[in-house]
């Protein structure tokens, strides 16, 4: 049976919940954040968006043979510098068991297909600099380093 990818529904909660942790299992998170804090954000982003979706944006899950695979939050923006709105990638995620089976790919491809449906002539999305996993899915799939946020703790 092929990949589905499909709006998420109230019974997707608890799955969506559980995936929110998948976004922070790679090595070395920020020494200020926390993984607890990480999957917390992107839970509540998550939830957020399926109980409140704001508009233009897109909250979808992936399944293979009726099983949930993955993940993935596509937003509306707003670029900084030309006023302009553009596609946003809020949370892709993939299950440990999908790892390399294409999904995520797939979650990829499908943003692209938004975005370009709501007019919109780019993509972006943020990542920890230590999920190399995650780094090398994006740049096989066209995406290059744009802007650096960087952080300064005070006392």
């Amino acid at each position: 049976m092929p990949l589905i990818i499909r709006p998420a529904t109230s019974d997707d909660s608890a799955f969506l919940s559980a995936m929110a942790a998948r976004l922070a299992e790679f090595d070395a998170p920020p020494a200020w954040r926390t993984a607890e804090q990480i999957a917390e954000g992107d839970r509540r982003d998550m939830l957020g968006a399926l109980n409140q979706p704001p508009p233009d944006s897109a909250l979808m899950v992936a399944e293979f043979d009726g099983e949930r695979v993955g993940c993935l939050h596509v937003l509306t923006k707003i670029d900084f510098f030309t006023e302009r709105p553009h596609g946003h990638i809020s949370v892709i995620a993939v299950t440990k068991t999908a790892e390399g089976r294409g999904v995520g790919r797939a979650l990829m491809t499908w943003a692209d297909q938004w975005a370009t449906s709501l007019g919109y002539d780019h993509l972006t999305l943020n990542l920890f600099p230590a999920n190399s996993r995650a780094r090398a899915l994006y740049e096989r799939e066209g995406y290059a380093l744009d802007m650096m946020s960087m952080r300064k703790d005070l006392p």
